[in-house]
């Protein structure tokens, strides 16, 4: 009688499309709201180019490189949130392999599989996927990266097309975060220490310059990213998912896995891959915006390169019972996986309370009012702080805020045909002063804890 035994991967087929519906049906939204800015800057200029439809792109700025990828769902699924919401979910599924494929090869399947399973139920990837974040996108260029790489030096053919594949993956990257620009200089790196030819090293040298200063240029930096974020506060998001308050949980959260993640990058600085280099430089020159993103890639490097070396401390113990190998381990896969799932319940339980998120009431508010003009035949003008999420939720016509004049009467002039503005005045404050000060010309109409709307009398 023969033993049957399914062949290994239509087992991690089956495990990723369990995992894949679980994420689907319990744990993200299908409305218009919950986005990432650039994300919904990136679905709108797509959209609008498949539509035919005007957009601001000069005034609202080049989007990121994603919105390259989010050319054939916005060619199927026109104006579907929910198609870009489950293709950010394959892309973290395909991260999450492919750094599973460079940490088998580099530090054991052992910590490649506990990381990955720990990665995938963490509640900063589901939120990532919710919000169509730059984490999952941060760690393709770090696992895909690694493969192009070594697919290349097998057979190195001068220019051709395993060559600009790491030059667009380049671009991706630095577009979406200064973290991005972890996996050029890692690319660099890797061509100075390591070059297959004189030749090929010069392509590199001039295709990852060329790129990196030209995606730089054309994204004018990076736009609607939060600067010098504590980023103690980002690290507590990995355990506890994301919140605008600081309790002394968090701080003592986020304190403990920055000094752990100081610790790893300190024993790991000498022993640099490709891969690893990437995560590393992407952690440090990524430390300004220290975000959701940045916090995904930390995550990314605390666990996979974390967790090899956890186990290699354990190694070294004498002894050869498991409490002497593997104890310590095994404790830290209980707490880390018990603490996810319980965040992970937390927030289904809190989105159930709570169906919007505390950022997105003031566009809730805007979109109510904008529907209410469009019955009464009104045409809507919004300058929004959030231009993209507010285009996509209240589907009218939104200019980014206008630069904070030198008086009100110029600010009032600068507004002309303005119907709404719509903004946080803790980080305007002087358009909020101007604001303040032009009297009955202007009327709040909300205020609320993450910002105001200001109706603009004709």
């Amino acid at each position: 009688m023969t033993n049957f035994s399914i062949p290994t991967r239509y087992k991690v087929l089956s495990v990723f499309l369990i995992w894949g519906a679980a994420i689907l049906f319990f744990f993200l939204r299908f409305d218009a709201y919950g986005l990432q800015e650039n994300a919904a800057r990136a679905l709108m200029f797509v959209w609008s180019i498949v539509d035919g439809v005007a957009h601001p792109v000069v005034v609202l700025g080049a989007p990121d490189f994603r919105a390259l990828l989010f050319i054939p769902i916005g060619l199927l699924w026109t104006g579907n949130i929910a198609a870009a919401k489950v293709f950010t979910l394959l892309i973290l599924a395909a991260s999450s392999l492919l750094l599973y494929d460079w940490s088998r090869r580099t530090q054991g399947q052992e910590s490649a599989l506990i990381a990955t399973g720990l990665l995938l139920v963490s509640p900063l990837a589901l939120t990532q996927i919710d919000s169509i974040g730059s984490g999952p996108y941060l760690l393709l260029a770090a696992g895909l990266g690694f493969w192009l790489d070594r697919v290349y030096r097998e057979d190195p053919k001068p220019l051709g097309g395993w060559y600009f594949s790491q030059i667009f993956l380049a671009a991706l990257s630095v577009s979406l975060h200064p973290a991005g620009l972890g996996y050029p200089a890692a690319l660099l790196w890797q061509w100075y220490k390591n070059p297959v030819d004189s030749r090929q090293q010069r392509h590199y040298y001039v295709g990852l310059f060329s790129i990196t200063l030209f995606v730089l240029f054309i994204r004018m930096g990076w736009s609607d990213l939060s600067w010098w974020t504590n980023p103690v506060q980002s690290l507590s998001m990995l355990l506890l998912g994301p919140s605008d308050e600081m309790t002394t949980l968090r701080w003592m959260t986020g304190g403990i896995i920055f000094v752990a993640l100081l610790l790893t990058l300190f024993r790991q600085i000498r022993e640099q891959d490709l891969a690893k280099r990437t995560l590393t430089l992407g952690i440090l020159l990524g430390l300004p915006s220290a975000d959701s993103g940045w916090a995904m890639l930390a995550l990314g490097f605390l666990l996979y390169v974390g967790v090899a070396l956890l186990i290699r401390v354990h190694e070294s113990i004498p002894g050869e019972s498991f409490m002497a190998k593997r104890s310590g381990v095994m404790a830290f896969i209980f707490v880390v996986a018990t603490v996810f799932m319980v965040n992970d319940r937390a927030n289904f339980e809190l989105r159930r309370i709570e169906p919007l998120p505390a950022r997105d009431r003031l566009i809730s508010a805007i979109t109510q009012q904008a529907k209410a003009d469009f019955e009464a035949k009104k045409h809507v003008l919004v300058a929004s702080q959030w231009p993209g999420r507010t285009m996509i939720a209240c589907q009218c016509d939104v200019l980014p805020l206008p630069y904070p004049a030198k008086d009100p009467k110029t600010q009032l002039e600068m507004l002309k045909g303005v119907d709404y503005l719509m903004f946080d005045p803790r980080k305007n404050e002087l358009l909020g002063r101007n604001i303040a000060m032009l009297g009955q010309a202007t009327e709040t109409l909300a205020i609320q804890s993450t910002g105001v709307i200001i109706h603009i009398k004709k």
